[in-house]
């Protein structure tokens, strides 16, 4: 065995023994009180100094928003090894302090009121839980990197317990490696149904909760074993080297968050009955999975390692998530689970949400993701004005430069290649779960100018830098495609039927009345004064309401004056405006109608599949 691989080995079984032979904090779950929404926790916290600072996280990991969990621990107290009643002062918003002088360990108990259903935060409900542990466990400084035991008394009517982390000897009882692990570990309890799928040896599992009839958890099981096969083979290298949960919760909700052995999804029973529900469920799912290398493994030096008090700053989330959100929707294609009219068409509405975004004008991806803190998880009536999502324009960046790559290596390289050795250099080593320390900023475009050129990778620093747009029309042409940008104005002019018109306006999609949303920048309501939560009860001086407006907005004329009625604030205001070309409610990417055998070659090695024939 060489010399250096010894020495990395023994080091490892050192660590591995001292770990195991370390006092581990244990962390007691119990639900007496979950029909009002509380789980009871007990904590046994091996002590060492004589005042203990105990802590809660202001944020979770993947979710960039101060979310102040510890506003919902009620009743912390503190006790001795033999039940006596110890000292606890609050210091901080989140901190206790505990006077432990002569203890070796103290046990906390406290209740913690779990009444958001959210992917980043915590529920419970006499049916089931789904916990979040940043918003759950308290840690100290001296504990976070000690082993910690979870042991889950499970209520009488629940039957299941699914959380990554291995189980030890006794039942619902789960050890992790640190506090870090601990809490990057969601819990989801209740009457769930699991569909295992095998993979290249390794196991998944869909866990559903709220199973029902309207819900194919097989053939939602057998897909994502499809995707998962895919996603492995991109990369290349597994590194999971234990079960990885999809914990799926039906009940109404949206969103997903990644996890190094799971990701909860939060979706709706009526989500498979509908074509495009479901594709979008799959592609959350491949978002979230292709996390489990690129974020989790392959971090920002600025998130390598988590400061759970305050905000942890990064420009990179444009590739973090952006990157992935682009690969999301191609992977799910190379799964074979949708089609090429079904990935264009993703692709369009992409491209469609970005540009109507007027805030892309005003923040660039770098700063929208140095902002995610204050603008992405804190969406207002002004947000598509002033702000763009890095999810959005990372995703079109990820396109343009995969197609420039291409382009310039003449198809000899593409972004995956890049992907593959952006993790060779910054991912884990063999062996490890983590990346040691991160890539630094501009890793990637570094990486770029390597492969390429500086020419690249100074465009791809003005598209991350500045508010440029990506030039999609460019990457699409390179593969012989070509985007409409507005369809359904073309297909009326052409039939001489009236023009869609509006003011620039996005109505409330919740209020019964007729209730701005969002007033768009540039439009002709905008220029006339109209503001978000102004209500508009009449168009030339005739009723107008939900059910007619978009019949009265097909009777009108782009460029002429109309008078709009307002309620605003309990005043009534008249205010001329002039009507415009409707907002475009889609795009289309079509094939351009002398395509080259060159073009649909590039495209068949871009989609990774031989198109057998391309439909315009």
């Amino acid at each position: 065995m060489p010399r250096k691989l010894l020495a990395a080995l023994l080091c490892w079984l050192l660590s591995t023994t001292l770990q195991a032979q370390s006092p581990a904090v244990e962390h007691h779950l119990s639900f007496d009180h979950r029909r009002n929404q509380y789980v009871d926790v007990r904590l046994i916290l091996p002590v060492q100094a004589e005042m203990v600072s105990l802590a809660m996280p202001n944020w979770t990991p993947g979710s960039y928003l101060i979310r102040d969990f510890a506003a919902h621990v009620e009743s912390l107290q503190a006790r001795s090894g033999t039940g006596k009643l110890l000292p606890v002062e609050k210091t901080e918003k989140n901190r206790w302090s505990v006077n432990a002088k002569g203890e070796q360990r103290i046990e906390v108990t406290y209740s913690v009121w779990a009444g958001e259903l959210a992917v980043n935060t915590a529920w419970v409900e006499s049916e089931f839980a789904m916990l979040n542990g940043a918003a759950i466990f308290l840690y100290s400084e001296d504990s976070r990197n000690l082993p910690q035991e979870l042991v889950v008394e499970l209520p009488a009517a629940w039957q299941n317990v699914h959380v990554a982390l291995p189980r030890l000897g006794e039942p619902h009882r789960y050890r992790a490696g640190t506090y870090d692990e601990l809490i990057d570990s969601p819990i989801l309890l209740g009457n769930t149904r699991s569909y295992p799928v095998e993979v290249e040896s390794r196991q998944y599992v869909l866990v559903n909760q709220g199973d029902d009839a309207l819900w194919d958890g097989t053939k939602a099981a057998n897909d994502l074993g499809k995707m998962v096969r895919t996603v492995q083979s991109f990369w290349e290298v597994n590194p999971l080297q234990r079960e990885y949960l999809f914990l799926n919760v039906l009940a109404n909700g949206s969103g997903g968050l990644e996890h190094d052995y799971s990701t909860v999804l939060l979706s709706t029973p009526w989500q498979m009955r509908s074509r495009y529900d479901y594709i979008r469920w799959l592609a959350l799912a491949t978002h979230e999975f292709f996390h489990v290398w690129n974020v989790r493994r392959l971090r920002p030096q600025s998130l390598a390692h988590y400061d759970y008090d305050r905000e942890s700053y990064t420009r990179e989330l444009w590739f973090a998530e952006g990157v992935s959100s682009y690969y999301d929707n191609l992977l799910l294609f190379r799964s074979g689970l949708i089609t090429v009219d079904e990935y264009m068409g993703l692709l369009a509405e992409e491209i469609l949400k970005y540009e109507l975004s007027p805030g892309r004008k005003v923040r660039s991806a770098e700063l929208a993701s140095f902002d995610t803190w204050i603008k992405h998880y804190k969406p207002d009536a002004n947000s598509i004005n002033s702000d763009t999502s890095y999810y959005r324009k990372g995703s079109l960046i990820g396109f343009v430069v995969d197609a420039a790559i291409r382009k310039a290596t003449k198809e000899d390289r593409s972004l995956d290649d890049l992907m593959r050795e952006m993790y060779r250099l910054y991912g884990p080593a063999k062996g490890q779960s983590q990346g040691a320390t991160g890539y630094p900023p501009g890793a990637f475009q570094s990486l770029l100018e390597q492969w390429t050129s500086p020419e690249l990778a100074a465009h791809l620093e003005s598209l991350l830098t500045t508010v440029t747009d990506p030039d999609v029309d460019a990457a699409l042409g390179y593969y012989g495609l070509r985007l409409e940008r507005d369809p359904s104005r073309q297909a009326a002019e052409a039939a001489g039927a009236p023009v869609p018109a509006d003011f620039g306006l996005i109505w409330s999609g919740t209020d019964p009345l007729l209730v701005v949303e969002v007033v768009v920048r540039g439009g002709s309501a905008a220029e006339a004064g109209v503001l978000p939560g102004d209500e508009v009860l009449a168009i030339n001086s005739q009723r107008v309401d939900r059910l007619n407006i978009q019949d009265r907005m097909l009777r009108l004329q782009p460029g002429e004056t109309a008078e709009l009625l307002l309620a605003r604030k309990g005043r009534v205001l008249r205010l001329p405006v002039q009507v415009q070309n409707a907002i475009p409610d889609k795009y289309r990417i079509t094939i351009k109608p002398n395509i080259s055998s060159r073009e649909k070659q590039r495209m068949e090695e871009w989609l990774g599949l031989e198109l057998k024939f391309i439909r315009n």
